[in-house]
């Protein structure tokens, strides 16, 4: 008889606590995700007009941009289980109100918000998780898989959402099957989550161990540096950097659904595996970004290096795809241009997202709080930019440019003004090291 055992090496892997954590995280980044891009796909049901369709778009970044900075204070403080425990909770009830307040478009800008307030704990939460469990040898590879659930996400929903609103016709449904899987996630990560590995009841000591020998600085720090936060030019590059790689995202994720309908002529609820195809992509190239740069860093390269190459193929080739888009009309070419644009840019997980964890792994959270706080800017601005745009000219030239634009500058400030040394400790000296130096080892 057949052995129907896992595989030794499959157990293996669920043995080690960390790896079932970076799963949950990595699974509730993907919920979040999916419920961001849900509203793209069932607001043409209720939101006829596109700068309505702006305004809506944009009011999940009115109350996201509200518990950034806060939510890496509170993780802190009380525990960023609990943290993120709080904002699931506060997303899925106003997400699943989206079908009661739609007949109302302050109602609607009401939900939203208070849905992007739920959702903006989010990332300072989980680049808390990943500065207290995940080992430098592995931060890459792991950080990466947890923030491949925002792709994950939203090719779930670009493919099971039109399909949904195809066999019921009811665009309701979507936000409540959503909403169970939110439900379904906070069972397993309330059984099987703790704020650090020290306080895992069933971690072992082997892994406790490795995983506490690898932590370059202590994350409980009781004062938070606020002025090195705000002013320190490293930090910045961080901030600029997360700003342009945002204008970008935020614009393809709100807009995709309407570009894919409206300007390819492809009906979303009969091509969804066409328009989830840059998603995916975008999925493969952004865990490949993060193995190639713990294998470079593991060869001696330094950290430095690969986290600006990387960030650097994120920034410009993006740009150059987004350009040459105005130049097509046909579906298949726009659908490979997009798909190559995102499969260079999530790359950026391996560049400017995971240096916050480099640059003040005690303050991980802290820093994430106030860079996505500066990138949802983008997320109000673009949306409302790319409404009006649309709505005055009905160009996707002029949308695609703006955010060609933004992308470059964003690269070339991380390429002169990123580094990889702590910038909250006074002892050690931070180095300038141009983009083209040699790797030391």
């Amino acid at each position: 008889m057949p052995n129907s055992r896992p595989p030794k090496a499959l157990m293996a892997l669920f043995d080690e606590t960390r790896y079932l954590v970076t799963f949950l995280l990595c699974a509730v980044n993907c919920i979040c995700y999916a419920d961001r891009t849900n509203i793209g796909i069932a607001v043409p049901n209720f939101v006829p007009d596109k700068g309505d369709r702006g305004v809506v778009l944009s009011a999940f970044f009115y109350g996201y941009i509200l518990t950034q900075i806060p939510a890496g204070y509170w993780a802190s403080r009380v525990g960023v289980k609990k943290v993120l425990a709080i904002g699931v909770v506060v997303w899925t009830i106003c997400d699943t109100s989206t079908a009661l307040a739609s007949g109302s478009l302050s109602a609607l800008v009401l939900v939203r918000a208070g849905m992007g307030i739920g959702e903006g704990v989010v990332m300072p939460s989980l680049h808390r998780f990943s500065a207290n469990w995940f080992p430098e040898s592995e931060r890459s590879t792991l950080l990466a898989f947890v923030s491949s659930g925002s792709d994950l996400g939203t090719i779930v929903a670009l493919l099971f959402s039109p399909l949904i609103l195809k066999v019921t016709g009811k665009w309701q449904l979507i936000f409540v099957v959503f909403g169970v899987f939110s439900a379904v996630w906070m069972v397993f990560y309330l059984q099987h989550v703790s704020s650090k590995p020290e306080q895992h009841p069933r971690i072992s000591e082997r892994e406790k161990d490795f995983i506490l020998s690898s932590r370059r600085s202590n994350t409980t720090s009781p004062t938070i540096p606020w002025r090195q936060l705000l002013t320190n030019r490293h930090l910045w590059a961080i901030y600029t950097a997360h700003f342009s790689a945002n204008y970008s995202w935020y614009v393809l994720l709100g807009w995709l659904p309407t570009y894919v309908n409206d300007h390819l002529g492809l009906d979303l609820k009969e091509n969804q595996l066409l328009a989830a195809t840059p998603y995916i992509c975008g999925y493969i190239g952004l865990l490949a970004a993060g193995r190639i740069s713990d294998v470079l860093i593991a060869r001696g390269m330094r950290i430095l290096h690969v986290r600006r190459w990387m960030n650097s193929i994120a920034a410009f080739v993006p740009a150059l795809f987004l350009y040459l888009l105005q130049f097509t009309k046909s579906p298949p070419t726009a659908i490979l241009l997009l798909s190559a644009a995102l499969f260079a840019g999530r790359a950026s997980t391996s560049g400017y997202w995971i240096n916050m964890i480099d640059v003040g792994p005690e303050f991980a959270g802290n820093i994430m709080g106030v860079s996505n706080t500066i990138a949802t800017l983008p997320g109000i601005f673009g949306n409302l930019i790319t409404g009006y745009i649309l709505q005055r000219t009905g160009s996707w030239a002029a949308v695609f440019n703006v955010a060609a634009l933004v992308s470059v500058f964003g690269g070339v400030v991380f390429a002169l003004f990123s580094t990889d040394r702590d910038v909250f400790n006074k002892g050690k000296a931070v180095e300038e090291i141009p983009l083209l130096s040699r790797p030391t080892t």
